[in-house]
């Protein structure tokens, strides 16, 4: 694979970029002209799991790790975290304070097989569980040779030259999450990453605050090992750090919502290549808070494909000398507002060089839109529904598929004992992990009570079907479960409810259902059916790998994505039947073949808008349609070499294409 490679210095001009921000800002929003919008959750979790459900509890004797007694707990951390590689376990904090020395990592497990991959670190809740690196650690002085505190896809002491460590760099970090924490770099720890964090096809950063105390670091949120993405980064803060978010590749891309940086030294967000999806961002800085591609040969960048929506960027002290956002890439910029900078954005490309000015870009493309019917000049613009979150069951009323006769690893048909713990009036039904594999032959129907059914890591097969159906709760979360590969397990949806898929692998879906769906950091193998016109989907994260059939189909419903990864062949999106479907940012890699017929896109008398969307391949053979639309009885196809030349990995981007006659607000 190619990656695009630029060294990043300090003497690279500082812009920032500022949007959602949290309470914890208040003190730098007063007499500003700037409604700071709240990224935090709304809810506040408190997430407590019962026993004997396969959650690993740093606390416990076996590990030892006591916080709040300001004593070194990175050994009994790091021995949780090493005895389950590829396992699929959670790690779980408790409240409180636990203090480090050293690098936390992801177990190495065995080279393609089971290294750094299918690990999630879980905290009670974020401001509860703080992790604190020791002020002044030896290990994090060399700002030349960053290291993180904690590490999902490396061991940071591994040799650069040992096969295990080249092994890291391949997008095979599938199901790595960490969620509900605190990370602190102490002080005077110059060299500290907080977390470096990598992911492939499933796998997110959920609620947590990275912070350095004395501003120093080198970044708050590293994305630059190896091949990084498809991944979800959500609700969170970055205080301090030469950058805030900091990414150095250009697959397989970055979707990123509610997120604020504030008191960065460079940066708040550096983005060196990827495709990046972000909606809901809050910088309040002195420097830049989106520099989105490098300059280093006059205007060529490899490929930053930057979708920004909703960002509120606030300016300190130095920056009314810079501009808020500078793009070498490819910008596509939505709502973006600013104060106490320059100028809003410097458009530096090889192209031409364009200051906007002004505090504001309602719509703004780096690149020119493309249309091939009449269609306006902008994109859908779908209204954006922040994802559901509920408060968390106390743990003594949760009930497990286990008391009610399901048996992980005998082969044997449990939906009826799952059905069992559905129907018991719990409102939390988990399958835990640690036991292995539950088999669903039959017909699981979620009902009832039911608002939660949840894994700790108990995977799930069979050939059966698990519907979200009715129930007396307005909101049913199915979420953290893992699907054997090849299994021929379906889901469904007949709800009226609101419904949220979160955290799959692997998610085939049909939705005949009329209430609101919220798909979010799923892997697709084969199919995913919206069929009902009167409902509205929102869905981040979005990974599709099906080579047999169309990968998306949208039969009437109303359809907002946001961050899309794809692999293999077939149509990825079809929208037909008058629905609507707006894409906001991913990337299309082109492995596998790819029949020359077959669209990327297909619009049959519908409603489309694809924004930031880059693709790469490395094997001569790719889609050579990237959109079909109909209207009517007329055709019109937009060909490959149409669309805008992207260096990186042989690559083009659709930065806006509209097919629309009428906005989903005039129907």
């Amino acid at each position: 694979m190619i990656f695009a490679k630029a060294s990043i210095y300090k003497q690279i001009p500082c812009l920032v970029f500022v949007a959602l921000v949290t309470s914890t800002c208040a003190e730098y929003t007063k007499n500003t002209d700037i409604q700071i919008a709240q990224a935090s959750p709304s809810v506040s979790e408190n997430i407590v799991f019962p026993k004997n459900v396969g959650v690993i509890d740093v606390t416990a004797p076996e590990y030892g790790a006591i916080p709040n007694d300001g004593k070194d707990d990175t050994e009994a951390i790091q021995k949780a975290l090493s005895q389950f590689p590829g396992q699929g376990r959670i790690i779980y904090l408790p409240n409180g304070v636990y203090d480090i020395s050293n690098s936390l990592h992801w177990p190495p497990g065995k080279r393609h097989h089971t290294d750094y991959k299918y690990t999630t670190l879980q905290g009670q809740s974020r401001d509860g569980v703080i992790i604190r690196l020791q002020d002044q650690s030896p290990l994090f002085q060399d700002s030349s040779k960053p290291r993180p505190v904690i590490s999902t896809g490396f061991d940071p002491d591994l040799d650069p030259n040992l096969e295990d460590f080249k092994a890291s760099l391949v997008a095979q970090r599938f199901g790595n999450s960490v969620r509900n924490l605190t990370i602190k770099v102490g002080k005077n720890n110059p060299g500290a990453e907080g977390l470096n964090f990598v992911a492939n096809n499933q796998g997110a950063v959920r609620s947590v605050k990275i912070i350095s105390e004395d501003k120093k670091g080198t970044t708050g949120l590293a994305l630059t090992h190896g091949e990084i993405g498809p991944l979800l980064i959500e609700n969170v803060e970055i205080v301090g750090f030469d950058y805030g978010v900091r990414t150095n590749n250009n697959i397989n891309s970055i979707t990123m919502q509610n997120i604020t940086v504030r008191e960065q030294n460079f940066a708040g967000i550096l983005n060196n290549g990827q495709a990046m999806s972000l909606e809901g961002f809050n910088s309040i800085n002195s420097v830049s808070a989106i520099i989105n591609g490098l300059d280093p040969n006059e205007g060529v960048d490899f490929g930053s494909t930057l979708t920004l929506v909703n960002a509120k960027l606030i300016g300190r002290d130095r920056a009314k000398k810079l501009p808020a956002i500078s793009s070498a890439g490819f910008i596509y910029a939505r709502n973006v507002s600013s104060s106490g900078y320059k100028e809003i954005l410097l458009n530096n490309t090889k192209e031409a060089k364009k200051i906007v000015k002004g505090s504001s870009l309602d719509e703004y493309t780096s690149h020119p839109m493309i249309s091939q019917f009449p269609s306006p000049s902008k994109s859908l613009q779908l209204p954006i529904k922040q994802f559901p979150k509920l408060k968390w069951d106390n743990p003594q009323k949760w009930v497990s598929v286990e008391k009610f006769g399901a048996v992980a690893n005998d082969n044997k048909d449990d939906t009826a004992a799952f059905q069992r713990a559905i129907d018991s009036g719990a409102t939390t039904v988990v399958v835990p992990g640690g036991k292995g594999t539950f088999i669903i032959d039959g017909s699981l129907r979620l009902r009832g009570k039911l608002e939660r059914f949840i894994s700790t890591g108990g995977a799930l097969n069979g050939k059966g079907e698990i519907v979200a159906d009715n129930g007396s709760k307005p909101i049913l979360i199915i979420e953290n479960f893992f699907v054997e590969f090849g299994s021929h397990l379906r889901w469904k949806n007949v709800a009226k409810r609101t419904v949220v898929f979160r955290s799959i692998s692997h998610l085939s879906l049909e939705s005949n259902g009329t209430g609101d769906i919220f798909i979010d950091d799923v892997v697709v193998p084969y199919k995913i059916r919206f069929l009902n016109r009167n409902q509205h989907i929102w869905a981040r994260q979005l990974n599709p790998e099906g080579a047999s059939e169309t990968n998306v189909v949208n039969n009437g419903a109303k359809l907002w994505i946001l961050g899309f990864k794809a692999e293999q062949g077939k149509i990825k999106i079809e929208t037909s039947n008058g629905g609507f479907t707006e894409l906001l940012g991913g990337l299309i890699y082109a492995a596998g073949g790819q029949n020359p017929k077959d669209p990327l896109f297909r619009v049959v008398n519908a409603s489309a808008a694809f924004v930031g969307v880059a693709d790469t391949y490395f094997d001569n053979d790719t889609y050579q349609i990237w959109v079909e639309e109909i209207r009517g009885r007329q055709t019109k196809r937009l060909n490959r070499d149409k669309v805008l030349n992207r260096i990186a990995g042989n690559g083009r981007v659709l930065l806006l294409y509209t097919g629309f006659e009428k906005s989903p607000r005039n129907k």
